[in-house]
């Protein structure tokens, strides 16, 4: 076999083993319950597409539910799809990276950029939930490889990167705008008739989601009206086109700041390490087009998350890749004839990075510090929802029980039998600020308003279902407890025909 031939061979088998060991390291960790709130979207959306009703969230998503309405019919079960899709998609991303690093510099540092994904505790935490970030980042990821490939001039690859790209957009319509500068380019030099064809395979792939899009929203002016509702409900208080100023920006910085730092992992010291010794020697890269390459990847994305909104971790996905590549480099760099120090040296970091994730617990520093999405995590969330479902279900009858919940889409879709009375929680800590509750008027409600059947003793059960709600029950001394298995309590208010629930600046029980 020849040498080329034997490399790629070679390449064949390192690609095999990073997607079994991201598979088989994901599979057992699982989580059961779905995380998010989005995640709930989802799950109504597979049922009922309905951007109007936030099924899902605005922009859509709509070829993400697509997929998960396909992979549903294996299952059979909105969490276990969707969750598959995000472990099988990360192993197709931890791949993906290995052939850009190849590609882009050389096998090493592939390899190394790869097993720093692969164990990132943020990217392994969203590949065991029912969210898309980590589809969206497989798609990246092999779209700007494919990308690099066109833009040095192997054009087998451009109309293959323009159908991902296209199709990256319909599982995160943001993806296509971000990725777009990138996009640009790298095809500036595939001559226009090229890049014409190009832009028409681009556009029918865009429309073949963007139409159902529109039609299922009831039109386009209807979509960006519920559109611009949406966005004005979280961008008030992050965007500086919205009105929130520094405020806004600080705010943004910092959570995109803690993410990007914890996605980064420890693969970020040799990055820093290599980035600080060639500022202290004044050593330029001459590598001008990889440079820019790589610049235009991460920018957009930064740029936005900076001035404009910084949602949920998972969103730096879109960019973190770039920055592994940095660091493989960095740290092949740092340890350039040291084959066995190098081997060392990624060995530790991704081990200690993999350690993060399994053993850290949720609040490493105590309860009210710094939270941190691990499998520990992953762990409480479940038991936080199922223990409680399970009380509910085992000590309470639907005919004469209420659940005030600020979580109440877990809720609605987990116990839909339950007479819900929804309350408005917000983290006031997006804010600078401490935690808050929320209720826009006063409301006194009766048996009868409740719409419960009291029980033989001639009592109804308001659940209080969440621990944050705690702080603003103004009747404690009314309250009992149910012992929960995981440990903890949810806490309940017995209400006679001659009382009212009342929800304003605290709820309790009082009387008419």
């Amino acid at each position: 076999m020849s040498r080329a031939g034997s490399e790629r061979l070679s390449g064949t088998w390192i690609a095999v083993g990073l997607f079994a060991f991201t598979l088989l390291s994901r599979i057992p960790l699982r989580s059961q319950i779905l995380y998010h709130w989005d995640s709930v979207n989802f799950a109504y959306a597979m049922r009922e597409f309905s951007v109007a009703k936030e099924q899902p969230q605005p922009p859509g998503y709509i070829v993400y539910v697509w997929l998960c309405r396909l992979v549903d019919l294996l299952f059979g079960d909105t969490q276990t799809t969707m969750v598959w899709i995000s472990v099988v998609a990360s192993a197709l991303a931890v791949v993906a990276l290995f052939c850009l690093g190849r590609s882009m510099f050389d096998r090493r540092i592939g390899l190394m950029a790869a097993l720093f994904l692969a164990t990132s505790p943020l990217f392994w935490f969203y590949g065991e939930i029912a969210l898309p970030h980590i589809l969206d980042t497989s798609l990246v990821i092999v779209g700007v490889w494919w990308l690099y490939e066109t833009m040095q001039g192997d054009h087998r690859y451009l109309y293959p990167a323009i159908a991902i790209v296209a199709i990256a957009g319909g599982i995160r319509q943001q993806t296509i705008v971000f990725l777009a500068p990138l996009l640009l380019f790298a095809l500036h030099r595939v001559g226009w008739k090229r890049f014409l064809a190009a832009g028409a395979l681009g556009t029918v792939i865009c429309l073949a989601w963007f139409v159902p899009l529109m039609t299922l929203s009831d039109g386009f002016s209807n979509y960006m009206r519920v559109m611009g509702q949406f966005s004005q409900r979280f961008q008030s208080t992050t965007s500086i086109f919205m009105g929130a100023g520094w405020r806004g920006i600080g705010r943004n910085v910092r959570k995109l700041t803690i993410f990007t730092l914890y996605g980064w992992g420890l693969a970020l010291t040799p990055a820093v390490i290599h980035a600080a010794s060639r500022l202290w020697w004044r050593e330029w890269s001459h590598r001008c087009r990889k440079l820019v390459f790589l610049v235009l990847w991460v920018a957009p994305s930064l740029a936005f998350y900076t001035v404009v909104h910084m949602g949920q971790q998972g969103l730096v996905f879109v960019f973190l890749p770039a920055l592994l590549l940095f660091s493989a480099v960095g740290l092949a760099q740092l340890l350039t004839i040291q084959r066995r120090w190098l081997i060392a040296a990624t060995a530790v970091l991704v081990a200690l990075n993999a350690g993060i994730f399994c053993l850290v617990p949720e609040y490493p520093l105590g309860a009210g510090t710094q939270r941190l999405l691990t499998r520990a995590t992953l762990a409480n969330s479940d038991h936080y929802y199922q223990d409680r479902f399970r009380a509910i279900e085992q000590n309470f009858a639907l005919a004469s029980t209420a659940i005030l919940a600020a979580n109440w889409h877990h809720v609605e879709y987990y116990l839909p039998a339950y007479r819900l009375v929804p309350v408005a929680a917000i983290l006031m800590e997006e804010l600078g600020e401490q935690t808050g509750y929320q209720q826009d008027e006063e409301e006194r409600l009766n048996v009868q308003d409740l719409g419960l059947t009291p029980d033989a003793d001639g009592l109804v059960r308001i659940i209080i279902f969440d621990d944050k709600l705690s702080p603003f029950n103004g009747t404690p001394d009314l309250t009992q407890a149910v012992e929960l298995d995981h440990g903890g309590q949810i806490e309940v208010f017995a209400l006679s025909a001659g009382q009212i629930l009342y929800l304003g600046q605290t709820f309790g029980i009082g009387e008419p």
